[in-house]
């Protein structure tokens, strides 16, 4: 079966555009918490209806389980502040893991 290669570099669009849009939200959040999460690579989970944030904290900020948890609490509101910024109507789930 042949690949779609319109549809792949449209989905790696998707997961540029929703990684830029959470590195700009999450600098701005009330949760001091949320503040120090860095995303650097969206990718689908397994698909452009659910993708993967993978994302980072300093060295001296809080631990990875602590963010991971603070981020899954804000998903929903997440998920609609990324509609928002990458005009889509709907907007894919979004999961995290921090590393």
């Amino acid at each position: 079966m042949k690949r779609d290669p319109i549809a792949g570099r449209k989905l790696l669009q998707l997961c540029g555009q929703v990684r830029d849009a959470l590195t700009t939200i999450l600098p701005g959040c009330g949760d001091r918490v949320l503040r120090e999460a860095l995303v650097y690579l969206v990718e689908p989970a397994p698909n452009a209806g659910r993708l993967r944030a993978l994302a980072t904290v300093p060295a001296d900020g809080p631990e990875p389980g602590e963010v991971e948890a603070h981020l899954n609490r804000a998903a929903g509101m997440l998920r609609a502040e990324v509609a928002s910024a990458i005009h889509r109507k709907r907007a894919p789930e979004l999961i995290f893991a921090v590393t």
